[in-house]
């Protein structure tokens, strides 16, 4: 009796906290319509918090990679408000931080690793990334090499979901094949608002940028409770 009392408890403590995060995902892109950038920076900072908040309800593992990830979400939103260059380009660094530190964690949680398929299935995001890159003028060779990282790192995300889903296709790769293609298309949209479309001042990017990216990281954060529920079980069945 006691132990349902938690699980209900647990569940309503989730359900509120799940409310509260896709509630904020409407108040940002109101607050972002209006500029209210006062308000804009409380809401930057409460996605990674409420990620955390419900990783640490239902982990079984509490993996120190995620809340590192999850940290360094949470300082990127926090220099990416800022319009100062350098604040700026310290959040890039700790975005590119943070893409190292999931596809650390990703490979951790990938019991089949195989290093040429994944070299495989990731080479037609580097094809088009690239050709994006190409395709870019005027850009400096900072701006330059950080694309060329961050294009990289994106596509290996691809390739190993892409290989994982089609290996073994299984609830924990579906959620990572679905996270992975929102970061993608979060990456298309942010890249061709900066290089091909800067000149015109269209509203739709940012609500579009929010949307994919709030979906993109609450779908990453259910790949990684589903596949260490899967790992507990095989351990139990082992």
């Amino acid at each position: 009796m006691k132990f349902e009392i938690k699980s209900t408890s647990k569940s309503q403590i989730a359900y509120l906290i799940n409310i509260a995060y896709f509630g904020l995902l409407f108040v940002q892109m109101i607050v972002d319509f209006f500029d209210l950038k006062a308000v804009s920076f409380i809401f930057r900072i409460a996605m990674p918090v409420l990620l955390v908040a419900l990783y640490q309800l239902y982990s079984t593992k509490r993996n120190f990679l995620f809340y590192l990830a999850m940290a360094l979400l949470l300082i990127s939103n926090s220099f990416f408000f800022y319009a100062d260059k350098m604040l700026f380009f310290y959040g890039i660094l700790a975005f590119i931080l943070l893409r190292v530190v999931m596809l650390i964690h990703i490979f951790k949680l990938t019991s089949d690793k195989n290093y040429l398929h994944i070299i495989v299935g990731s080479f037609p995001f580097l094809v088009i990334f690239f050709y994006l890159i190409s395709a870019t003028s005027e850009i400096s060779n900072t701006e330059f090499n950080i694309l060329i990282i961050q294009s990289i790192l994106i596509s290996i995300l691809g390739g190993i979901s892409v290989v994982n889903y089609f290996k073994n296709e299984n609830r924990q790769h579906s959620w990572l094949l679905i996270s992975t293609l929102l970061f993608i298309g979060l990456r298309f949209i942010v890249f061709i608002e900066r290089y091909f479309a800067y000149s015109l001042s269209l509203a739709i990017y940012r609500p579009i940028e929010i949307i994919l990216s709030v979906f993109a990281f609450y779908t990453f954060y259910k790949y990684v409770v589903t596949a260490e529920s899967n790992e507990n079980k095989n351990e139990i069945i082992n």
